[in-house]
């Protein structure tokens, strides 16, 4: 790992950080997330919210990790669902913030977070979905022991065109 991430769970006071990050991340124009710009309005009564549900579901966790000087360089989440029968699979969602990528970072956050996953007694399968052509996300993920099970082919419809996910 880089020296100098701090990983940890997020905190409800680092909500307004949170959505600094999230406005500056969901403006950049090659995003590789299904949101435009426009559509990022959550509050940060909406953010702590969503800190706390992760918090008190069994089968969840907000992990973000800062640089040396305390700014979010990224973010990973998973949550699974309430439903007994797939409560152990746990669908997780990363962000690297542009300055911190390809140093480490998205590296850490998926170590701690397989980490949480493992020791998680619920948690049985973790799954993503990536855009196809996002190949530095699916050479970490395959890192990891991720396999492509399947293409979504113009699952995503963005910047005037469809991309297929996997």
């Amino acid at each position: 790992m880089t020296p100098g991430w701090v990983i940890r769970e997020a905190q409800e006071e680092d909500a307004p950080a949170m959505l600094e990050y999230a406005r500056i991340l969901f403006s950049e124009p090659d995003l590789y997330l299904p949101w435009e710009p426009d559509e990022f309005r959550m509050t940060r009564a909406e953010e702590e919210a969503a800190i706390r549900r992760h918090h008190e579901t069994a089968n969840a966790v907000f992990l973000l990790a800062f640089d040396p000087t305390g700014s979010i360089a990224g973010m990973w989440n998973a949550m699974g669902s309430a439903r007994r029968a797939l409560e152990h699979n746990v669908e997780f969602g990363m962000s690297v913030a542009r300055p911190f990528r390809r140093q480490g970072v998205g590296r850490a956050l998926m170590t701690h977070g397989l980490k949480w996953a493992k020791a998680n007694p619920l948690v049985r399968r973790v799954e993503l979905h990536v855009y196809a052509d996002n190949t530095p996300a699916v050479a970490l993920y395959q890192t990891f022991g991720f396999v492509v099970e399947g293409r979504r082919q113009h699952a995503v419809f963005q910047h005037g065109r469809t991309m297929t996910t996997c």
